[in-house]
């Protein structure tokens, strides 16, 4: 199993395009010509980065996209993406459907796709309530466990719901958020569980922990590693205390190394390196894990 990062905040090279967003690719040998894309950054320049790191998108025969939640730093290439690939399926929560916002100073400015008119691509999209077979041995999920203990509220993202014919702005409750669990293990042709699955996050905003959490009581499997943000980095008050029972439990959870990048923040990460040491790494564009 390969994941490629064709988009982060960082790079490994001045040759490759970075932004403030984030896009995956995944790929099994076993699923020969499928590939599952986790997101689209917040341009088309993940596709441009995809060129030069010598992933052709166009090359699978079977190309799916997962989109983690509707925030433009994810679905901002979406467009692109369906120009380059007419046929790539995109799997989302009905959620996703919703309008959210972030507060900014006296304002709340939307920060989200329009979902609602897809127009000619509208049968391109999948949308499911919270759990999704996306290929063999590829699930997307939404989480299932809320421990207060391991959730950082950031009062700043809003949704807008209508109450009585009425429209009113209340925090975000994540319905919209998904995460994929991928099966790198392959027996006859059949994901074989029993040997553990990689959790695949964008910005963990129900809380990686959690996260993880839903994926244990889902598969009792060990989870061979985690890969994703966590929304750190802008949110105020993380408390030393936060970080440390976020760190321990990561660590329990994990048999494998956790990988960090975009909304952690550098900052965050090294509090968290304080206490997990070589088992977290960061996670740049246009590196590769394989598992």
């Amino acid at each position: 199993m390969r994941i490629l990062t064709l988009i982060e905040d960082t790079r490994t090279s001045k040759k490759l395009h970075c932004e403030h967003g984030l896009s995956y690719l995944v790929e099994l040998p076993e699923l020969q010509d499928r590939a599952v894309l986790i997101d689209t950054g917040a341009s088309s320049h993940f596709i441009k980065n995809a060129e030069k790191l010598g992933a052709d998108l166009k090359a699978a025969s079977d190309l799916s996209c997962v989109i983690s939640h509707n925030h433009d730093d994810h679905t901002g290439g979406l467009d692109a993406l369906l120009k380059l690939r007419p046929d790539v399926r995109v799997f989302a929560r009905k959620a996703i459907t919703g309008s959210y916002y972030r507060r900014v100073g006296p304002l709340n400015v939307k920060v989200c796709r329009d979902f609602v008119h897809e127009g000619k691509y509208e049968d391109n999209f999948i949308l499911f309530e919270a759990f999704q077979e996306i290929n063999e041995g590829v699930y997307a999920m939404g989480c299932e466990v809320f421990d207060e203990k391991f959730m950082l509220r950031d009062k700043r993202l809003l949704m807008k719901e209508r109450v009585k014919n009425r429209s009113r702005f209340v925090p975000d409750d994540f319905k919209h958020e998904i995460f994929a669990v991928v099966f790198p293990h392959f027996k006859n042709g059949k994901a074989d569980k029993a040997k553990g699955c990689v959790v695949i996050s964008s910005c963990s905003h129900c809380g990686i922990v959690n996260i993880l959490e839903t994926v244990k009581r889902t598969w009792d499997v060990p989870i061979l590693g985690v890969v994703g943000g966590f929304h750190m980095e802008e949110v105020p008050g993380v408390s030393e205390a936060f970080v440390k029972r976020m760190a321990t439990r990561l660590s329990e959870l994990s048999q494998g190394c956790v990988y960090t990048c975009h909304c952690t923040g550098e900052k965050a990460y090294e509090r968290l390196k304080a206490y997990m040491g070589d088992q977290i790494q960061t996670l740049r564009t246009g590196e590769e894990l394989k598992f």
